[in-house]
């Protein structure tokens, strides 16, 4: 590529760059990108990375080429207008052409040199092959280690930062703790090195093919609104890679470390499974007697401005508060240093959490100030409100370790993970469950379904087809109200909704619709699925059973004395209008009650055992056994009655059919 080629790329991020369309550290990382990736443009990479828009573009190619017209096509003038802190950081990329371009340049070029692209003594042990990503103060290449023959990812501390001895300080620190955390979360570190100086360090490491957990997260998400669908394998995968980043942690705990940044973008999935936590730039030793080195003002983000694009959110802050806005715990966001604990890492790992389930970070706002303020002050939103059909349990884990307070919170990493873990255990074995339950679906003759919170039929079996006509694809879907008769309506929400507060709804009867719009009656069961707001119903036919009470009603209705049915027990569950006339209660006021409601007083308490051994040897007793009996009427009256007794077996047990007959006349006469 000609020097003018060069100038003419710097010049358009230069200019994009003074219109306000990116910052500083988006145009160095795009001038590192393109560094390594000649065969696109300066546009192409700020563009491809959503850095710039198209519209954008346009608008700075317009501008690019008025300013080569001012100035007779040459780009230098402007390019000497660049902070030095700006050319300092173009010095650190290893690009010869880029080089060229600042030494001619005039008297910044001494200030260039004091931050020399070539990495120090050894650096024959390893190949740069390409810029991998950049940041804070670091940034990590892909290398090849030629000696053993593997690839490698070596990370140095940025040129323009190394000035700092307090940044030098700060990157020996994290490559010095991450290389005494060994552990399989934990990328391992191979050497150290610096210049004499100190000016110059960097440190090698294991390179773990993959894509970010916030990468992974946002794939999921991605399919999810595509197809609709709820708690997949996908989201169990997460929530693995979720334990087994808290168990890194929870270990980084144990050697009285913490990290201090945890966000998706720090852990790294790989190909093979891998979970691997990156960055422990912030990372601190609990045990620490003496003072951390502070961060000095960054030259290129002296203040943080009121307006901030939304991914700055996402990006980590140094200083009094350290982490990164949208995952950092409230005590990180007050600057509460003093506070800061393993909890602290444990409200990080639930903002990770709540992102797998949401989709996005706890707190989003127009600015880190508002993020922060946030942060401190709110309630994060439910993530059922956001994704309806969430497992309760996990939203309960996830909120806990949200907490505003630290003593809320799950008080460690390894609690949170044994949480999480747990739920993954009891779903397995619901799923197991729901595959038995499956196989029972398919071969049972009773009406068995699932329903969802809303009363809506998620699942059916082949009987809903055989029994009432209706096809899978017809029903699943529908409320269960609409296929219930309009006057048992009113009753199934108020069943709903006891079902869902816990209680077991038993022996319900519903009237329930045929796809060829008759009715058959149902006795229903149903109750809730343990850990799920799920409904399950098994529904048996009582069309034949309504259809024989109905006729045994009317039979009952055209007997000419007064006849009451009664349970084993002794309750009445059938009484015909003539025993309301000669009782003078209502058929409502009688209906479940105790027989003894028509007994006397006095005869009461011995009643039931005589129920009971009548049940026990059931016999027909006609009327007129001699026996001296008396009815007990609304108001008290007493009156002599004659009754008889006959057992009838039914599906539900036994049941006693006593014809009760009034005989005050007879007696009356036969006193006279």
């Amino acid at each position: 590529m000609s020097d003018i080629e060069t100038d003419q790329n710097l010049l358009f991020g230069v200019i994009a760059l003074q219109s306000d369309l990116i910052n500083t550290r988006q145009f160095v990382d795009a001038c590192t990108l393109w560094s390594s990736d000649k065969a696109s443009s300066l546009a192409d990479i700020l563009v491809r990375h959503e850095w710039l828009t198209d519209e954008d573009r346009r608008h700075v190619e317009y501008l690019l080429k008025r300013r080569l017209q001012k100035q007779s096509g040459s780009a230098r003038q402007t390019l000497a207008t660049l902070p030095v802190a700006v050319k300092s950081a173009l010095a650190s990329i290893d690009d010869h052409s880029i080089h060229e371009s600042l030494q001619g340049l005039g008297d910044d070029v001494e200030t260039i040199d004091a931050f020399p692209s070539t990495l120090p003594a050894r650096q024959e042990r390893v190949v740069l092959k390409g810029l991998h990503s950049t940041g804070g103060i670091g940034q990590v290449w892909i290398a090849h280690d030629p000696i053993l023959g593997r690839e490698i990812a070596l990370k140095e501390l940025r040129a323009d930062k190394a000035g700092s001895k307090r940044n030098r300080e700060r990157f020996f620190r994290e490559a010095q703790l991450t290389g005494q955390l060994e552990h399989p979360g934990i990328v391992p570190v191979y050497d150290y090195h610096f210049a004499d100086d100190g000016s110059r360090c960097y440190y090698t490491m294991r390179f773990v093919k993959g894509q970010t957990l916030t990468e992974a997260i946002r794939n999921y998400h991605g399919n999810r609104s595509s197809t609709g669908a709820g708690t997949t394998a996908e989201l169990i995968r997460l929530l693995n890679m979720f334990v087994n980043l808290c168990q890194t942690i929870a270990y980084a705990h144990s050697r009285e470390v913490i990290h201090r940044d945890l966000k998706g973008d720090n852990v790294i999935v790989g190909d093979f499974g891998e979970v691997i936590v990156l960055d422990w730039g912030l990372a601190k030793r609990l045990d620490q007697t003496g003072p951390e080195p502070a961060d000095e003002p960054d030259p290129m983000q002296t203040l943080v401005p009121t307006s901030e694009p939304p991914e700055t959110v996402s990006a980590t802050m140094q200083g009094e508060k350290l982490g990164t806005p949208a995952y950092m715990a409230p005590e990180q966001a007050r600057g509460q240093i003093d506070l800061i604990d393993r909890r602290t890492d444990v409200y990080g790992l639930a903002a990770i959490l709540y992102e797998i389930l949401v989709g996005r970070p706890p707190f989003r706002g127009d600015s880190i100030v508002d993020v922060l303020d946030r942060v401190i002050h709110q309630r994060p939103q439910s993530p059922a409100e956001q994704q309806p059909g969430l497992p309760k349990e996990l939203e309960r884990i996830c909120l806990k370790g949200l907490s505003k307070d630290r003593d809320d919170r799950q008080q460690s990493a390894g609690q949170l993970a044994d949480q999480v873990q747990s739920w993954i255990a009891e779903r397995a074995e619901r799923k197991r469950t729901e595959q038995e339950r499956e196989r029972f679906f398919n071969l049972s003759l009773d009406l068995l379904g699932i329903l969802d919170a809303e009363g809506r039929l998620k699942q059916t079996n082949p009987a809903w087809d055989s029994l009432l006509g209706w096809d899978n694809a017809e029903i699943n879907g529908r409320p269960v109200r609409d296929l219930l008769h309009p006057d048992d309506r009113p009753h199934i929400t108020r069943d709903l909704e006891r079902i869902l507060s816990g209680e077991s709804l038993t022996a319900a009867e519903y009237r329930c619709l045929c796809q060829d719009g008759t009715y058959r009656w149902v006795l229903w069961n149903a109750s809730l699925i343990a850990g799920e707001s799920s409904i399950y119903i098994v529904g048996r036919d009582i069309t034949e059973r309504k259809q024989t009470e109905q006729t045994f009603r009317e039979l009952l209705e055209s007997a000419p004395d007064g006849m009451v049915v009664v349970s084993a027990s002794g309750q009445i569950v059938m009484v015909n209008a003539q025993l309301e006339r000669l009782f003078e209660y209502t058929r409502d006021e009688l209906l479940g009650q105790p027989i003894e409601i028509l007994v006397p007083e006095e005869f009461r308490p011995q009643h039931p055992a005589h129920v009971a051994r009548f049940a026990a040897n059931p016999q027909f007793r006609p009327m007129g056994s001699d026996l001296r009996l008396s009815g007990r009427r609304k108001d008290g009256c007493l009156f002599p009655v004659e009754v008889s007794l006959s057992p009838v077996q039914t599906e539900q047990g036994l049941l006693i059919s006593c014809a009760v007959r009034d005989v005050s006349s007879r007696d009356d006469q036969h006193n006279h």
